[in-house]
């Protein structure tokens, strides 16, 4: 009776989104079981999600003294060897279990997914991308995609969040040059979110022979291919080349007159920057509301960037999406609408092209703007997405984007430190004319 009241509980914190009250009722389960591993396992989880790996670390431990060969124990210690910066650590624990878990089953395919992002993180892109293209069908319904880009008729599939979309489109290039250098003409297609159609058609207009962009239909055609395989199916060894200008979305449309900033703004000679300050907000999931929470500025920290920037007399153009931007608001900064509304990528694009430079929390902002070749400071929590490495202040997919890191768990006040520093010392020193 105790333990289905305790377990009751638990599931009542876990709705509430209360992780640390769920790893205090688990504790106590295993304190009361302590031969059963689950209950250890069960606290390890929660605490992850609170973002607390060292002490989840340390009950997945725990739990495979206990059972040795838990599979649960041994993927989540190897996510906190991620969210450690352990990248090496975390490769030896996904490469030991690729070894026992059988093809095709649920936690394999979430293993080599794991697998491929701590890879990237380590720059061997080539292994990475061969563990992405041998994870399951990303999609019901797509049951045996094809890995050939040479085919006739080659449909393209977005997946994952639209950041990921934006990083990858950057290997149509290499994709259109293989497919015209074998005398392939036309045929390829890309299907992705409606939001991102527009962008994508007027962003990749300049390929030799840019592919057909449409939106994602809900039935998607059984010989997709999905765009994060394709850099395996090209045989790429590290990211693509960027296209002109340092970009590979370029469209003269964006730097046309059109709707947007006031000319008076643009006129003005003062430093315009772009701010996003919050990642988009999940409903329901706890592994994307964890994320939110690790990316997202506090109000604190808000206040003080952007009073800083507008005391050295930048404009600051508040991009910001979604239910987040009206914090902004509510803190009574006096930021420059933007124009347009955000809604669309390629209304976004046209603001973008305006701007001197986007500062962006890891968002789908921080990947439009590197893939746009513009001026991008990204600010990142200290165990950020692998995909910015684990150090330093550049990365080798957005050669004009510049990576400003936590000094340590949660220091968001050391990250606008090095920011702010960075932009007195340049960016109010190579002062505009007017």
């Amino acid at each position: 009776m105790v333990i289905q009241h305790l377990l009751r509980q638990a599931r009542q914190y876990e709705l509430d989104g209360a992780w640390v009250a769920v790893a205090a009722t688990f504790a106590a389960l295993a304190s009361a079981q302590p031969s059963d591993h689950r209950f250890l396992v069960n606290q390890a989880n929660a605490l992850w999600l609170a973002d607390l790996p060292d002490a989840a670390r340390e009950c997945y431990a725990r739990a495979l003294r206990i059972s040795p060969d838990c599979p649960v124990s041994k993927r989540g210690l190897a996510s906190c060897l991620r969210d450690l910066n352990q990248f090496e650590a975390a490769v030896a624990l996904h490469q030991e279990l690729e070894a026992v878990l059988l093809p095709g089953s649920p936690d394999r395919l979430a293993n080599l997914w794991a697998h491929s992002q701590v890879l990237v993180g380590l720059q061997r892109f080539a292994e990475a991308f061969a563990c992405m293209a041998l994870r399951r069908p990303w999609m019901e319904g797509v049951l045996h995609p094809t890995g050939d880009p040479l085919v006739p008729q080659l449909t393209l599939v977005s997946e994952q969040g639209f950041g990921d979309t934006l990083q990858f489109v950057r290997f149509l290039e290499p994709l259109v040059s293989l497919r015209h250098a074998a005398g392939l003409s036309g045929g390829l297609q890309l299907l992705v979110e409606a939001s991102m159609v527009e962008l994508l058609r007027e962003g990749l207009a300049w390929l030799q022979e840019p592919p057909q962009v449409r939106p994602k239909p809900q039935q998607l055609p059984a010989d997709s291919l999905s765009l994060l395989d394709l850099p395996h199916a090209l045989g790429q060894q590290d990211v693509a080349p960027n296209g002109p200008h340092g970009g590979y979305l370029v469209s003269p449309l964006w730097t046309s007159e059109g709707p947007g900033l006031h000319p008076e703004v643009t006129a003005s000679g003062a430093w315009l920057v772009g701010l996003v300050t919050a990642a988009g907000r999940p409903l329901v999931d706890p592994f994307c509301l964890r994320e939110y929470q690790k990316r997202t500025l506090p109000e604190l920290i808000i206040w003080r960037l952007v009073r800083e920037l507008q005391r050295h007399e930048s404009v600051v153009v508040d991009l910001q999406f979604g239910d987040e931007a009206t914090r902004h608001h509510g803190l009574g900064l006096n930021l420059q609408d933007p124009g347009v509304s955000l809604e669309g990528f390629a209304a976004t694009a046209r603001v973008v092209a305006q701007l001197d430079l986007v500062i962006t929390v890891d968002t789908a902002m921080a990947h439009l703007v590197g893939a746009m070749g513009r001026p991008c400071w990204v600010l990142l929590p200290w165990s950020a997405d692998p995909r910015w490495l684990r150090e330093g202040s550049l990365c080798p997919w957005y050669p004009n984007s510049r990576l400003f890191r936590q000094p340590r768990t949660g220091d968001w006040h050391g990250a606008v430190d090095q920011l702010l520093e960075c932009f007195s010392s340049t960016c109010v020193v190579a002062a505009k004319a007017p």
